[in-house]
């Protein structure tokens, strides 16, 4: 239907689509819907088609950040020597898409990872799908935070690696939409939307509440069907600098970018920044080491960039309420 930040973008049945009156974004308003038995069915694909399926199912990326998924997979080739990594998480694990997939989905699922095999007859691929063991904390679904763990390299490496095309890294989430599309015939035209609470206490409700939304339509059943004491929202995670708006004024659903929503009882306080008082907290739960202690301090020569994976996790533990995130953007 368009292109937008390079991804083509698909309306449901007889949308239509607008800009906002900033001229900035776009908006789709759903006057119909896609339809399908969404059963099973085997087919088959050689690389031509594959990457005609991934375009003509507007899919991406959810792993590397703003990457069409058709661009991505053509950064490979047939007979080159790589590795693949199947991730059991998505970026942020909003959803456990790992199990959506090995419950309602193992048949194509396994056709999907048989047909890696068959289109790349030269690679290896370390699938991490059904290891009872793994279990995700933040930031194991970024992709460079990933391979660092399960292969033990240090990060700079993983992100040469992921950078070079030496590895093809598909998160569970972007494994769902694929399967979705190959295998039931389901364009990139809804995304799960999860939903968390927190109460006037600061306290997070994570019993699992989650949508099926189709792209570009309203919010505005979310405060109808809620608890009237949320009301205040943010797309944004704990560990990014959330931005608060008014429960009712949600817009419309952008499946590129939203994937998650928390609804406040009251504002979340605005954190003031006080002095830095040693703690070095900052540097003790940060996963890489990369030292951003040395950020605070002005010592810009000493925090080692290649290893951060802005993963937020040094701002959200600062106690004196420094935006270190913000300090790590002006270096990267």
């Amino acid at each position: 239907m368009l292109s937008h930040n390079g991804t083509k973008v698909l309306a449901p049945v007889n949308g239509v689509a607008t800009l906002t009156p900033d001229q900035k974004f776009f908006q789709i308003k759903q006057d119909g819907s896609w339809s399908t038995n969404s059963i099973y069915k085997f087919q088959t694909y050689d690389f031509t088609s594959l990457i005609e399926a991934f375009d003509d199912g507007a899919l991406a990326s959810f792993d590397i950040n703003g990457m069409p998924l058709k661009d991505y997979f053509l950064k490979f080739k047939s007979n080159q020597n790589f590795q693949i990594v199947l991730s059991p998480f998505s970026r942020y694990q909003h959803l456990d898409f790992e199990e959506m997939i090995l419950s309602s989905m193992k048949d194509a699922y396994v056709s999907f990872v048989d047909l890696l095999k068959t289109i790349f007859p030269k690679i290896e691929v370390h699938n991490f799908f059904e290891i009872q063991t793994l279990k995700f904390e933040h930031p194991v679904g970024i992709p460079e935070y990933f391979l660092h763990k399960q292969f033990h390299w240090d990060v700079t490496k993983a992100k040469k690696n992921l950078e070079s095309n030496a590895i093809l890294y598909l998160g569970a989430e972007t494994i769902y939409h694929i399967i979705r599309k190959l295998y039931f015939g389901e364009p990139f035209t809804k995304r799960h939307l999860a939903v968390f609470l927190v109460d006037r206490k600061g306290r997070m409700d994570l019993e699992p509440r989650q949508f099926f939304l189709t792209n570009g339509q309203s919010l505005a059943f979310i405060p109808t069907n809620m608890d009237k004491r949320y009301k205040i929202a943010s797309f944004d995670t704990v560990f990014e600098a959330i931005k608060p708006m008014d429960v009712n004024s949600l817009g419309y659903f952008n499946i590129y970018e939203h994937y998650s929503i928390t609804l406040y009882e009251k504002l979340p306080a605005i954190r003031k920044e006080f002095s830095c008082i040693d703690c070095l907290e900052c540097n003790q739960y940060c996963p890489t080491q990369a030292n951003p202690f040395q950020l605070i301090k002005g010592k810009q020569e000493e925090f080692d960039k290649n290893k951060c994976v802005d993963c937020g996790i040094c701002t959200v533990y600062c106690p004196s309420g420094i935006d270190i995130r913000k300090r790590i953007e002006e270096v990267v």
